[in-house]
């Protein structure tokens, strides 16, 4: 730990992770890939843990039928009646016709009464003048969307109360799918990724009417990140303000929240720390509390992030990493390292853990706050 917080930035995690593996300068890029594998993907694939717990909203698109479709048995092309209002929209959603029993890509608009389906029609019968729906039953969820919690995320209320969308596996889904759009809606899938990495979500039946629906998810974190560029020109004893050097330091890499510290003062145990309140430019910063009692001019300095999870955890990234990088050097401690992180993973799920153990405790000695 530091000498003022509690908090580990990234950077310190790398250096004390140098440190107690005696590993040379030239492997800081490996340190700090497993530090963000270790952070990114195995801390938060363990548990679904609360505080990685958001919540966003879907907006349904509403089914549309008006008039009626004719279209020939092979043909791609299908003409609407004159209620039809075509909608550039409408690309990329499903259409399905009375008496045919396939469901079709809404490709394009070929007219202002007609659109192209993908694939052809299906089957020998003629679908002329008959009921239609385009809808849209897929859905990109939140970039930052990683998986719904295990209980379910998706939720729409009914008489005041939630109503979990239960979450179904492929042939559970597609053995249950119903086609016909309605407000019943009755589960949901994950798909994949669109072309912006958002996570695709399928519900069915199709939505029928506009509506909003709720989502709780588990975010996917951010790889932390530094910034050491140019120096800085000046920072004051007692003073919040930090000036870097114009046209080299890039404190616009940073965010509010990152913490920043000069490097003269101390390194990996012995930092001090400083958390960012505001960033005006690449060359002017300013601290949320006072810098310590020595000034600084043109000094090296570092800005990084640090974990966004408890900091009961922080040391959990520090050990976890130890431990994936001492494996690989056949370090005799690996055990002991593996240990620790696996004790701090433990104290973490009974404080930060969605699900609980169990809810009954038969006698004293099952607490875990009587053991300790």
């Amino acid at each position: 730990m530091s000498k003022n917080i509690v908090e580990l930035p990234f950077t310190e995690i790398v250096e004390r992770t140098s440190e107690l593996l005696r590993l040379r300068e030239d492997v800081e890029k490996k340190i700090r890939g497993v530090v963000n594998d270790v952070y990114c993907r195995d801390i938060p694939k363990k548990e679904d843990w609360s505080f990685l717990v958001a919540t966003s909203s879907i907006t349904f698109v509403a089914a549309y039928g008006s008039g009626n479709a004719t279209i020939q048995p092979g043909s791609s092309t299908v003409t609407f009646s004159s209620l039809f209002v075509a909608d550039s929209a409408m690309r990329g959603r499903k259409i399905s016709f009375s008496g045919n029993s396939y469901i079709y890509d809404v490709v394009s608009l070929s007219s202002s009464t007609g659109v192209v389906i993908g694939p052809p029609l299906s089957g020998t019968q003629s679908v002329t003048a008959q009921n239609y729906n385009i809808f849209q039953p897929v859905y990109s969820l939140n970039l930052d969307f990683d998986r719904f919690p295990k209980n379910g995320g998706l939720h729409i209320y009914e008489g005041g109360k939630k109503k979990i969308i239960s979450e179904k596996a492929y042939q559970s889904y597609t053995e249950d799918y119903i086609p016909t759009p309605s407000d019943n809606i009755d589960s949901c899938r994950l798909l994949g990724v669109d072309t912006a990495g958002r996570t695709l979500l399928e519900v069915q039946p199709p939505p029928k009417n506009a509506l909003s629906s709720e989502y709780d998810y588990l975010r996917r974190l951010d790889p932390l990140r530094e910034t050491t560029a140019g120096v800085v020109g000046t920072v004051s004893a007692a003073g919040t303000t930090v000036t870097g050097s114009a046209g080299t330091t890039r404190f616009t890499e940073a965010r509010t929240g990152d913490w920043f510290r000069v490097d003269a003062f101390g390194t990996g145990n012995d930092s001090e720390w400083y958390r960012i309140l505001a960033i005006a430019n690449d060359s002017s910063i300013t601290l949320a509390t006072a810098f310590g009692l020595s000034g600084a001019t043109s000094a090296a300095y570092t800005i990084c992030s640090s974990p966004k999870m408890p900091t009961l955890l922080h040391p959990g990234i520090l050990y976890g990493t130890i431990m994936q990088l001492a494996a690989d050097q056949n370090d005799p401690l690996v055990l002991a390292y593996k240990s620790e992180y696996a004790s701090i993973l433990s104290d973490a799920k009974r404080i930060y853990k969605t699900r609980i153990y169990s809810p009954e405790i038969p006698t004293i000695a099952e607490d875990y706050h009587y053991r300790r």
